[in-house]
């Protein structure tokens, strides 16, 4: 497996990732879709492991061989949280799960998971992720009008129009 060149004095939320994915193989990057305030989910799988624990982390892309940790487990079968984010590693099943709550627009943007070396200070990317955030969607509008005999009624209009709504091609005033 190929290694990442050597950082040197770099902050510890700077990691250097390494070239080649778990199987050495070049990873593919994917695009994942999500809308403001949801909660995004994303699994990453690697082989089952054995012997000591090895830390898993989530980190934006910050630069092409850098990223910012947002989130790092800390042991398996916990949970690790960290502001909105969260991590739960099963080293055993050969996975683990990210969560990002509250998403925003600002944080459309490339990310990596992976198993992460402290004294190394590098990621073995797993995924590469683009996330696109869209704006929540807003629902038809609505119109109010009242009747003669004082009762309001509400009246949508009908998806893909626009302008004032009709009733019986009547138009309301």
């Amino acid at each position: 497996m190929a290694w990442g060149a050597p950082c040197l004095l770099l902050p510890p939320v700077l990691l250097v990732f390494l070239a080649s994915g778990s199987q050495g193989q070049q990873v593919v990057s994917e695009e994942l879709h999500d809308v403001v305030g949801q909660t995004l989910s994303v699994r990453c799988q690697y082989s089952p492991e054995g012997g000591s624990y090895r830390q898993k982390t989530w980190c934006r892309q910050t630069s092409p061989n850098l990223c910012t940790r947002l989130v790092t487990s800390s042991a398996p079968r916990t949970v690790t949280q960290n502001s909105r984010y969260a991590i739960w590693d099963v080293p055993d099943a050969g996975f683990f799960n990210i969560s990002m709550a509250q998403l925003t627009e600002n944080d459309s943007g490339p990310y990596w998971c992976g198993p992460y070396n402290s004294s190394r200070n590098t990621i073995t990317i797993l995924r590469n992720i683009s996330l696109l955030v869209s704006p929540a969607l807003t629902p038809s509008p609505m119109w109010t009008t009242t009747w003669p005999l004082g009762s309001t009624v509400r009246i949508t209009s009908p998806e893909g129009t626009s302008g004032p709504p009709s009733l019986n091609g009547s138009e309301l005033r």
